[in-house]
């Protein structure tokens, strides 16, 4: 299944950004959790060739550790580089089958729009959410997964 960034975007906004009015996570750990929860829900329906992902729900308090981390760097530049390295360590080395995720290349990029899209307080939290979307989209594309070389099967020698 190819990895849609509009629903992404939209779990984002309403499973993780608060909505105008609303209440804010009551801790770092709590808004991390949720960032994780939804992204992992998101990447568990990710496929390399004809391979599911089989680890995007297990890595998934791997992510809302780090989450938690980078949403308490108080800056909202730092607090980007820092959730996109976040990510990045939780797509690399996820498992497709035989193959493995090696890690995305587009960190910098990634964290720079999620910088931009934590420092822009005047957003909606649907324009915001798709910046997000959008960045996190940036590093799932620059992953590339890696399979063994098949082997065939064993000859006798003549």
């Amino acid at each position: 299944m190819v990895l849609v960034v509009s629903a992404l975007a939209s779990s984002l906004e309403s499973g993780w950004l608060v909505p105008d009015g609303g209440s804010y996570p009551s801790s770092p750990s709590e808004s991390g959790d949720a960032f994780a929860g939804v992204v992992s829900s998101w990447f568990s329906g990710a496929t390399a060739g004809a391979f599911p992902c089989g680890t995007a729900t297990a890595r998934r308090t791997q992510l809302a550790s780090a989450a938690t981390s980078a949403l308490q760097a108080g800056d909202a530049n730092a607090a980007g580089t820092q959730l996109a390295m976040a990510l990045m360590s939780y797509l690399a080395g996820q498992v497709f089958g035989p193959g493995m995720a090696s890690p995305p290349i587009a960190v910098a990029a990634a964290g720079s729009a999620l910088g931009s899209a934590f420092a822009n307080r005047d957003q909606s939290a649907s324009s915001r959410a798709n910046a997000i979307a959008s960045a996190v989209q940036t590093l799932t594309a620059s992953t590339i997964v890696v399979f063994p070389p098949v082997i065939s099967a064993p000859a006798p020698v003549s």
